[in-house]
Order: C-alpha cells, then sequence, then structure tokens
C-alpha cells in the first residue's frame, strides 16, 4: 500500500465513522457525545470513562480503536482531540469501588462522572440552558452499554471501530490510564506498573508474591490468588535440558533443538548453548533466581535484550459453542538501545464461513491486525511469528490459496508489498515455552470471552 493509498483510506475511514454522527445531527441532535472506557481487565488501579464531543467539522485523519494504535501516535492523538472537542472529559472509578460494587457498575459509574463532567464543560461555555437539564436534544453513543441517564442513547459493539466520537473517547480514557498507572509504579515500585499497566503479567504475578497485595490492587481480582498464590500464574516448568540464545531472533531459553535452532537459523553472529542445569542456562544469559528470558516467560527487567525491529507473535482460537473465532497479537516494537515497547491486541470475529477454519482462521487474522498496526502507525518493516505454517505459506505463494480467507489475507499482504512494506513471516512450535507466542494464544481465548 503506497502513501497516497494510505492517505485515501485513512479519509475513507474518517467518513465512514463521521457518517452515523452526522446523520444524528441532521435528525434534529444538538451534540452526540462519544462514550468509552479502559481498564476493565486489569489487577490494579482505576477504571477510566472518557466523553468526548466533537465538533462537525472535525477532519483528523487516523482516529481509529486506541488499542490498534502506538503509544506514541496515542498521545499526539489524545492532545489534538482535547485541543478541538467542543467537550472532554474523564471520569474514574477507583479499585475501592470496584471492590465494592463490582467492575460493570464501577465502569457504569466512571461512565456517568465523565457525561456529567462533559456537561459542565458546556455549561461553562454557555452552550446548554441555565435553567434546565435539556437532555432529550442530545445522545449517547456508547460501546455495548446502557446508562441510566435520562436521555437518547445509542449502544455500538465495538463503537471504537466504528463511530469517530468513541474512537476519540477510546484513545483519550486509554493515554490518561496509562500515565496514572506509570505515576503508580513510581509510588508501588516492584509489580511493573508501567510496563503492564495492572494487567496479570508474569512481572505482576512476581511482584504480588514478592511484595504483597497493595492498597491499590482489586482485591476482587486476586480471590484465588489469595487462596494460593503459586496459582497466580502457570510457570514455565523447563526441560531436563535446555537452550539459551544470547544473540538470536528472540533470546532466551527454550526447551527444545528444533526451537532453539528455529531462532538462530540465518541470524548473523547468533550465541547459543546446550545446557543440562537450567540455572546454568540463565547465568549464560546474565539472569539471576528462577525467571527465564523471552522464551520462557521470565520479567521483562530480566530479559536479555531484542535486536533493533519489529515483531509480532500471532495466535488464534475457535469457540465451538459459538462458531466464532478470534485472534491475539503481541506486537515487539525494540529500538537501537534495545528498549522495546509491547503492545496487546485482541479481536473476535462472527463469519461463519471463515470459521470452517477454526483457530487457523484466527491466527490468518492476527497476521493481517499486526499488518494493519505497522500501516496506522507508519512501521515500514516486520517480522511475524505464528505457529500455523500456512499463515506464512499463504502469504508468500507458496501454498495455494483456496478459500474466501486465505485468497483475501494473500491479496491482502501481497499488496501491502507493493505499497513498499517489507513482511517476513518466521513459524514456531506451538506451545513451546516461548512467552511471547504463549501471550498472544491467551489475548485470542480472552477475546472469547
Amino acid at each position: 500500500m503506497t502513501k497516497e493509498e494510505r492517505l485515501q483510506r485513512d479519509i475513507a475511514r474518517l467518513a465512514e465513522m463521521r457518517s452515523h454522527e452526522d446523520e444524528l445531527r441532521s435528525q434534529g441532535y444538538r451534540f452526540v457525545a462519544g462514550i468509552d472506557e479502559v481498564g476493565r481487565g486489569p489487577l490494579a488501579g482505576p477504571v477510566y470513562a472518557a466523553c468526548v464531543i466533537l465538533p462537525e467539522d472535525f477532519d483528523v485523519l487516523g482516529i481509529y480503536d486506541s488499542k490498534k494504535l502506538s503509544a506514541k501516535k496515542r498521545e499526539e492523538l489524545s492532545e489534538i482531540i482535547k485541543e478541538r472537542a467542543v467537550a472532554c472529559a474523564l471520569g474514574v472509578a477507583d479499585n475501592h469501588e470496584i471492590d465494592e460494587i463490582n467492575i460493570l457498575e464501577a465502569t457504569k459509574k466512571a461512565m456517568k462522572r465523565a457525561v456529567a463532567e462533559a456537561r459542565r464543560q458546556l455549561a461553562d461555555k454557555g452552550l446548554l440552558n441555565e435553567d434546565a437539564e435539556d437532555y432529550e436534544r442530545d445522545i449517547l453513543l456508547i460501546d455495548a452499554l446502557k446508562l441510566d441517564i435520562p436521555m437518547p442513547q445509542e449502544a455500538i459493539v465495538k463503537g471504537d471501530e466504528k463511530s469517530l466520537s468513541i474512537a476519540a473517547a477510546s484513545i483519550v480514557a486509554k493515554v490518561a490510564r496509562d500515565k496514572h498507572m506509570e505515576e503508580l509504579d513510581l509510588k508501588y515500585p516492584g509489580y511493573e506498573f508501567a510496563s503492564n499497566k495492572g494487567y496479570g503479567t508474569a512481572a505482576h504475578y512476581e511482584g504480588l508474591r514478592e511484595l504483597g497485595i497493595s492498597e491499590v490492587h482489586r482485591r476482587s481480582f486476586l480471590k484465588k490468588f489469595e487462596e494460593n498464590p503459586s496459582t497466580g500464574h502457570k510457570e514455565t516448568k523447563l526441560a531436563k535440558k535446555v537452550y539459551a540464545v544470547r544473540k538470536g531472533k528472540t533470546p532466551g531459553l527454550y526447551m527444545t533443538w528444533e526451537d532453539c535452532k528455529a531462532q538462530v537459523d540465518g541470524f548473523a553472529g547468533a550465541e547459543y548453548k546446550g545446557f543440562a542445569d537450567p540455572q546454568d542456562a540463565m547465568e549464560y544469559l546474565g539472569l539471576s533466581g528462577g525467571a527465564g528470558a523471552a522464551g520462557a516467560g521470565g520479567r521483562d527487567s530480566e530479559e536479555a535484550k531484542l535486536p533493533p525491529g519489529v515483531r509480532a507473535y500471532v495466535d488464534g482460537s475457535y469457540d465451538s459453542a459459538s462458531g466464532r473465532f478470534s485472534c491475539g497479537v503481541v506486537i515487539l516494537i525494540t529500538d537501537e538501545s534495545g528498549n522495546t515497547e509491547t503492545t496487546e491486541l485482541k479481536s473476535a470475529f462472527d463469519d461463519a464461513g471463515a470459521a470452517a477454519q477454526r483457530n487457523v482462521a484466527g491466527e490468518v487474522m492476527g497476521a493481517k491486525t499486526a499488518i494493519d498496526y505497522c500501516l496506522a502507525n507508519d512501521i515500514r518493516e516486520i517480522t511475524i511469528y505464528h505457529d500455523y505454517e500456512g499463515v506464512g505459506k499463504w502469504a508468500d505463494d507458496l501454498w495455494k490459496a483456496n478459500n474466501p480467507l486465505t485468497q483475501a489475507y494473500k491479496a491482502y499482504v501481497a499488496d501491502a508489498r507493493k505499497g513498499g512494506m517489507i513482511i517476513k513471516f518466521e513459524k514456531v512450535k506451538a506451545h513451546a515455552g516461548n512467552r511471547y507466542n504463549e501471550q498472544a494464544d491467551r489475548l485470542a481465548k480472552e477475546a472469547l470471552k
């Protein structure tokens, strides 16, 4: 996809995401407000909601589902949204409220606070009548929820992909909450809040075992952990012989020679070695204690640094009861200094035809999602790690694409490459201990809940 083609795609997406809101205004609604939340799933910290009312002539490109944008892009767009919005407000419900009234009700409370603050902003600007609430002239667009507020509302499933105002709210809420979690990381070190934003990563659970539950944790989310801290995170059991990759495609501990070989073949200057004692392997990698590196699911702060570049681990899942399939994607962006930014993406799909491919359909859509992310964030090169061989073979035209799903996927990758994007594929062995592959698998399963 060329730069001009990406521009035309973004222009078309803006028009599509704004069309319903334009229609609502034509029906007589005065203010169309988009509402979204972030932080329903973490083990710690508050849930944030944002309420955003955009002007009719808002024409900024790139406003989309916040989870599919890089942190830098989200921050840039959040500032633009706050500057140009008619109203832009946040609502928060902390971990104590979440424990007291449950996460769903706390989310609704945060949303109602955001709406109240947005209307206060409108009143301050003289845009609301002082003698009446005047609710009926305005409408709320909410991502799949309904609030007990006496005003017109419309619930839109996956609203941050369909509504411009909801997408804007998702960006503002996520940037605000991420910043708050980074501040909590300084106040409560040891849980890695700055990197995991309160979600249940291996490093977070290790911090819980070492330090206990802090005053910003959601105890209602940690009942099983309190009963038995060892079950807080499924630890990887090391094989009798392990292989340590110090320099390779993904440095870390690997359980089989086949997995180790996949990481070092074709990698200039690769450094690796086999060990009978896992402790010796970890010392070879410069690690301490019992936490592994990238291949074994250890703590982020203790990992061997990845070489510069952009990587994506993708996996798929399938639910036979509903006939839906899903994808999980972990994007790793490593700079020249070895610092890595991690982004998690997940989506579920209702395409009955594609669902015949079960997990494979999800993994194919995972690869497409990773490429979508790169195009949205001007990333020109990526390596996609997958465990079903066809994901790479179809894209590289080495296998015949014989159904609509694989044919559309093959054409999509070809178009992206024609636009100058470099897309490489690497097959990994499923459930072989690679932390990022396991992370993608977990995200895919979560998307179906």
